[in-house]
């Protein structure tokens, strides 16, 4: 294999007809479950399959971790980490939950026209258009400094409202959205924000930012410490009260922190590097769109990076880093193909890739079905692998296929 790189990335879009490609029709699949209100058109040559059961059953592995009156509050931002929150809401309901925490009003709004009930808890600072827009929404805010707290107090005043708000400290380290509870100018901000009576403070909460139990631990007390002292000098009952600080990592490898409830995330979806018994729930799939027969010394893709050092049979796969095929992972990723690991050759294009099936070339024809991320036969393509390749955490990767891949949800 010989590459070669080029220091000026080329930005021309072109049409270029090479020999005579077998083609056959492409259409994305129809899903056996209907992705009503969630299925992105935009794009349509890449697919997520998302596992309902699979889903399902990292709930039940996160229940069974916790005891029985340990409330789960399931974290579904970014659009349920990119599966779809109306496709995955069934099962949240039918798992018994009734806590789920959102970043954005039209996840909070999807989750009431599906007919969740539930606790809707915001896992961020929300803006104050924000706060208002979602007021018929019976939304849980978070707030951590004094100027959201007024903010938040005019518009309780302006509507003549309580608002129930999840008091959040900067005991984890996280230092986005907290309250310094270490100073006393921060105890007197939490102090008044906790007796005045346009807030019901249902929560008191922190977030850690790494995965390291003896971090976690280090900071648990003081965190309690300072719950249980504003609970006390603000004359609240402790009954009403949740504390939480679990992410899926505490959740799982560390219960002392469990308090209250916990807060499950990228676990729930098989995003959880350090408890890999949960496995992904997403898989993201396309098809061959042609197959295309090059001499040796041809060169593939934008910047000429791949030269072939044979004769050689390439598919044309139809996504490229607009559908979240990073441009990077060209000339280092593989892809599977009936069930054998084929390599990506070139740089990936907009909307297109190309990959080597010379080895393979008597059992691939065009609509064969291609895995990006996931499971075929005994092959699979993982989460570390994708970030290896990408060069960047695998959330950024699920969320931006999300966000512009249709998808099929499946048993």
């Amino acid at each position: 294999m010989n590459k070669k790189f080029s220091l000026v990335a080329l930005a021309v879009a072109g049409v270029v007809a090479l020999g005579a490609p077998a083609v056959m029709d492409y259409s994305s699949p129809t899903p056996s479950t209907p992705d009503t209100g969630n299925r992105y058109m935009g794009h349509g040559n890449g697919w997520l399959e998302v596992s309902t059961s699979t889903f399902g059953d990292n709930i039940q592995r996160v229940q069974q971790k916790v005891s029985e009156g340990t409330k789960i509050c399931v974290v579904m931002k970014a659009d349920a980490y990119g599966n779809g929150i109306a496709g995955l809401l069934p099962t949240v309901i039918a798992s018994g939950i009734d806590c789920v925490g959102i970043a954005s009003n039209e996840e909070a709004r999807t989750l009431r026209e599906g007919g969740f009930t539930g606790e809707i808890m915001r896992v961020r600072t929300a803006t104050l258009q924000e706060m208002e827009s979602a007021l018929a929404l019976n939304m849980q805010e978070l707030i951590g400094s004094a100027e959201q707290a007024e903010q938040m107090r005019q518009l309780a005043e302006k509507h003549d409202i309580t608002i129930p708000v999840h008091m959040a400290f900067n005991a984890g380290g996280m230092g986005r959205n907290g309250i310094e509870m270490n100073e006393e100018s921060g105890k007197q901000v939490a102090l008044d924000i906790a007796t005045d009576p346009r807030f019901n403070v249902v929560g008191i909460m922190t977030h850690f930012p790494n995965y390291e139990a003896d971090y976690v631990r280090s900071k648990l007390g003081q965190f309690k410490t300072n719950s249980e002292w504003l609970i006390e000098q603000a004359d609240l009952k402790r009954e009403d009260v949740l504390l939480h600080a679990a992410n899926s990592f505490v959740t799982l490898n560390v219960p002392e922190g469990h308090f209250d409830m916990v807060r499950p995330g990228g676990a729930l979806y098989g995003d959880q590097p350090t408890n890999r018994e949960f496995p992904p729930i997403m898989s993201f799939k396309t098809k061959v769109a042609s197959v295309h027969h090059l001499p040796a010394g041809s060169t593939v893709g934008y910047d000429s990076t791949y030269t072939l050092e044979r004769d050689s049979i390439l598919a044309n796969l139809p996504v490229g880093y607009s559908d979240g095929f990073p441009r990077k992972m060209g000339n280092d990723a593989d892809v599977l193909i009936q069930g054998h690991r084929v390599p990506v050759v070139g740089v990936a294009s907009m909307n297109t890739i190309m990959v080597d099936i010379t080895d393979i070339a008597d059992q691939v024809a065009p609509n064969d079905e291609v895995v990006l991320f996931g499971q075929q036969g005994d092959k699979t393509i993982g989460a570390v692998e994708y970030e290896t390749n990408a060069d960047v955490i695998f959330p950024e990767i699920y969320s931006w296929w999300g966000a512009v891949n249709p998808r099929e949800y499946v048993q």
